[in-house]
């Protein structure tokens, strides 16, 4: 299984909905629909909103060949959740120093869906609640 981020290039690649429609289709995993799911879902807020501004691009990291994955990291996702009540307790510098972690963790491409998903956009071209929406039916409301 390829990783997410080059889904979403070959995704922006495309030229129509059709084209986009079967990426998705080839490509489909658990992973996506929670990726998409945690992007846009309107019941899914975040305390932050974008990667904190202390955090750098790791230079020594080789793609494929990193301390965790992006499966492993969505599970922690919820330290940055309006409403958990274990990321509520968090002081904001904890916070900040628990995203910095589970970004660095991560391939840099990777770092950036977690960033899609706190500003609630992945930021590729064709992709969006609307789409989502068609092609989940289910997923959104």
């Amino acid at each position: 299984m390829k990783p997410l981020y080059q889904v979403f290039d070959e995704f922006e690649q495309a030229k129509n909905k059709k084209e986009r429609m079967d990426i998705i289709e080839k490509n489909l995993s658990h992973m996506m629909t929670e990726v998409l799911k945690l992007t846009y879902h309107p019941n899914y807020q975040w305390i932050i909103n974008d990667i904190p501004e202390n955090y750098k691009i790791p230079q020594d990291v080789l793609p494929g060949i990193t301390h965790d994955t992006l499966n492993n990291q969505l599970r922690r996702i919820y330290i940055v959740q309006k409403g958990n009540e274990t990321a509520e307790k968090l002081t904001p510098k904890r916070r900040n120093e628990l995203m910095i972690q589970m970004l660095e963790s991560l391939e840099p491409r990777e770092a950036e869906i977690i960033a899609g998903i706190l500003r609630k956009d992945q930021g590729v071209k064709g992709l969006d609640y609307k789409f989502v929406k068609e092609a989940f039916k289910d997923m959104l409301p």
